[in-house]
């Protein structure tokens, strides 16, 4: 597998998982007075489980080809897929903490990959 497929792959993953985490946000919300294990076997948790394997399953498969030194920073990702998922489908407000949080992510991710 090329190096930059197997990137891509592991970003694709941290879009998964923000997936994931939304479709559990949006199960609890929606079942708030549930209680106990009747909270777990609704249709969106189960897929987001299933989502969170999966992701677990693509990043074995990345990590045998992108360099160890990636992955962290790769791994970074998701805090913006969560937030921009956030701001478009939940409609949760962005503050200026939160934007400027984002910011110094997607510079530490340029800073960090520049050669």
């Amino acid at each position: 597998m090329n190096r930059w497929i197997a990137v891509l792959l592991y970003i694709c993953s941290g879009l998964i998982a923000a997936i994931s985490q939304l479709l559990m946000k949006k199960e609890a919300k929606a079942n708030e007075g549930e209680k106990g294990i009747r909270r777990i076997f609704h249709i969106r948790v189960m897929a987001a489980y299933g989502l969170m394997f999966g992701t677990m399953f693509i990043n074995m498969i990345a990590m045998r080809y992108v360099p160890y030194k990636y992955v962290a920073v790769l791994g970074t990702f998701s805090y913006i897929f969560v937030l921009l998922l956030g701001y478009f489908v939940l409609k949760e407000h962005i503050g200026k903490v939160r934007a400027l949080g984002a910011c110094v992510i997607l510079a530490g991710i340029v800073l960090f990959n520049w050669e």
